[in-house]
């Protein structure tokens, strides 16, 4: 995938405006009374914050340099003791008071503000992952799973760190605005002086987050690019180790995990910068704000400057003034830097949840009141790819068929059964369910009426029981019974023990699966790893056959197991053809040999259609597949040697050629 066609993919509407501030708003907004309280918190717990630094500046001018008399802003002067030693007793308990109101005020907010920052973040990653599922499948086609796993890891997570983040600005915001007003209280106008300071930072600011915010977007895009090499690699590793190219694949790395540090060392070069520019600011704001006190204390204050400062008030403004240049610059640092990152992460994750989706909920029910599927003259071609896939295809499976679906590798088999859950829609033509156009009614509607095996099965990291469960249809009542327990994303909490074993025997799987030490509560690893391919090509079509479905789709769902098993699927097939219509891909002839009616493809068209006998009489390609298929190679057409020249496969490899029949 190119890096543009990738960043088209996460383009956000116009409507939108800033994504993050979108976010916000929709996600944040139900748990607003608890960020108000949060806000409170945290506002008012800065006040009892700047009291000790005010307490020990008067104390040192009254009890120690004995200079002034013991006076606090809005404390009145009736409460304050007269003795040196009730004085410093006071002073101890409004120090020890100030600290517990802190703590007590500062624990609240956080927890307040803790809870509902993490529900808002879960929201939307649920949202978000609810969104990339509902997305058309050419989506996952043009996306690698590394890549969509960033956006719903990494930049949900930057989320949460922009809302930690965002907690601490808060914090930075209510004790600058405190701290001056403490240093306003004490001398107004040299308070008034320090108002340079923010200017000037917030040009910096400026000047930061219009150089930062386009690299961040390019970190975000390398981030992804890195998960999906690695991704690649660890899914891969059998391949990996089997070819000895583990040093393709750390180069490969290597160079994904390159642009990622170049790209960040950027941003850090950046950081670097900002950072020695605010804190020179400050740092000498500082030094100019004591060389101002201290001329003040000791030549008296100029008419401009107003009055005079004693040593334990121009203390107390310089710890004020800590609390007032330290949190602009975090507030410029931190927060800006934190925003720029989530910003860039909100445009993935906004791109997700607005662009339009496949729209599961709209369209009407799909009623299946017999089975019967109708392709009428249907064209389709990939979004990806510029060739037609299919092109005039027609034919119909009636109620209670078997059809198999067969010809050479390319041919559009299996596009043919993805318009039919319409994992991809028709570019002209129709497809039918009992006279319903699938585009006409909702996605899952129809797929609740479909049962489906594909050639490379996926099993969900849990028990064969779990996995098996999965096909129950959601909603779908029946006799409660031992439940299987499980945390695992392939849950079977609607499925009974009787019903996962009688599916299982149906799919052949239930003598190995009762010869494993832990039967059907047997963990099958990660994708079923620890299983081989026919026992999980035979699990998938127990989960297939439990969920009961009036249509089923067969996509070479007997391509990894034996003869023997083989055998024992095609019976349970044969038996339920009858009950429900059957699609069956076919790389085996011998599967669908019995079929009502065998459609041939090739080259994305139907070039023959009828029962087995009927093709093999018509002597046309079925016709040559089903004789390499019984070793008759000699009798194949010369047609169909030409062709497999023409195509750089030797006559003697043909079954290579056709799906590997012979070898079968």
């Amino acid at each position: 995938m190119s890096e543009s066609s990738e960043s088209a993919e996460y383009e956000v509407p116009d409507h939108v405006g800033n994504p993050l501030v979108h976010l916000v708003r929709r996600y944040a907004r139900p748990y607003g009374a608890r960020y108000l309280v949060a806000i409170v918190g945290t506002a008012l717990a800065q006040i009892p914050q700047r009291v000790p630094a005010l307490v020990v500046g008067v104390a040192l001018d009254a009890i120690l340099l004995s200079s002034t008399p013991y006076s606090l802003p809005l404390v009145p002067d009736g409460w304050i003791p007269t003795t040196t030693e009730g004085q410093v007793t006071f002073t101890i308990g409004l120090l020890a008071g100030a600290f517990a109101l802190d703590g007590a005020l500062t624990w609240l907010s956080g927890r307040v503000a803790g809870t509902a920052r993490l529900r808002t973040l879960h929201d939307i990653r649920v949202d978000t992952f609810d969104a990339l599922v509902g997305r058309e499948m050419d989506f996952f086609d043009r996306h690698q799973t590394g890549d969509v796993m960033s956006v719903l890891n990494n930049d949900v997570s930057n989320l949460d760190g922009f809302g930690n983040n965002a907690v601490q600005g808060l914090r930075f915001v209510t004790q600058i605005a405190v701290a001056f007003a403490f240093m306003a209280l004490l001398h107004v106008r040299l308070a008034a002086l320090l108002l340079v300071l923010p200017v000037g930072l917030g040009l910096l600011g400026r000047w930061y987050t219009t150089r930062v915010e386009p690299v961040y977007e390019d970190v975000r895009e390398s981030v992804g690019r890195i998960n999906a090499r690695l991704e690649d690699s660890i899914d891969g590793i059998a391949t990996v180790k089997s070819f000895a190219r583990e040093d393709r694949e750390r180069a490969a790395v290597a160079s994904a995990s390159r642009e990622y540090r170049d790209r960040n060392w950027s941003v850090v070069r950046l950081r670097l910068l900002f950072n020695y520019s605010s804190w020179s600011v400050s740092s000498y704001s500082f030094v100019g704000l004591f060389a101002i006190g201290a001329y003040i204390n000791l030549e008296g204050a100029p008419p401009f400057l107003g009055h005079s400062l004693t040593a334990g008030t121009l203390l107390t403004f310089l710890l004020y003034s800590k609390s007032f240049y330290g949190p602009i610059r975090q507030l410029m640092l931190d927060v800006l830097d934190s925003y720029e990152n989530a910003l860039a992460s909100s445009k993935r994750i906004v791109a997700v949840l607005e662009t339009d989706r496949q729209a599961n909920e709209t369209g009407d029910d799909l009623r299946v009141t017999g089975g019967r599927i109708e392709y009428d003259r249907v064209d389709f071609g990939y979004e990806s790819s510029d060739e037609q896939q299919l092109s005039d295809v027609s034919f119909t499976a009636e109620p209670g068929s078997l059809v198999g679906i067969v010809g050479p590798t390319g041919a559009g088999k299996s596009t043919i059964t993805k318009l039919l859950f319409r994992f991809y829609e028709a570019d002209a033509g129709r497809v039918t369910v009992d006279g319903q156009d699938v585009t006409d009614v909702s996605p899952r509607s129809l797929r609740e009426h479909l049962g489906y095996v594909s050639q490379d099965p996926f099993l969900f990291y849990g028990t064969i029981r779990e996995n098996i469960g999965y096909g129950v249809r959601e909603g779908d009542q029946r006799e409660p019974s031992e439940r299987a327990s499980g945390d695992s994303g392939a849950a079977s909490d609607d499925a009974s023990d009787a019903d996962v074993e009688h599916a299982a025997k149906l799919a052949g799987a239930h003598d190995f699966v009762t010869d494993l030490d832990d039967g059907y509560d047997t963990q099958v690893g990660e994708r079923g790893e620890s299983l081989s391919g026919g026992q999980r090509q035979r699990i998938a079509i127990a989960r297939a056959l439990l969920r009961e479905p009036e249509i089923l789709v067969l996509d070479e769902a007997t391509s990894h197991v034996d003869n023997e098993t083989e055998r024992q699927i095609q019976e349970s097939i044969d038996a339920l053809a009858g009950e429900r219509t059957t699609l069956a891909i076919a790389h085996r002839l011998s599967t669908v040999r019995n079929a009502d009616t065998i459609v041939v493809v090739d080259d994305g068209r139907v070039v023959e259609q009828g029962s087995h006998e009927e093709l093999v009489e018509r002597d046309g390609l079925y016709a040559d597949l089903w004789r390499v298929q019984v070793g008759d190679t000699d009798a194949v057409s010369e047609t169909f040697l030409q062709r497999a020249r023409a195509e750089d496969r030797p006559s003697e490899r043909i079954e290579s050629a056709i799906d590997g029949e012979a070898s079968r």
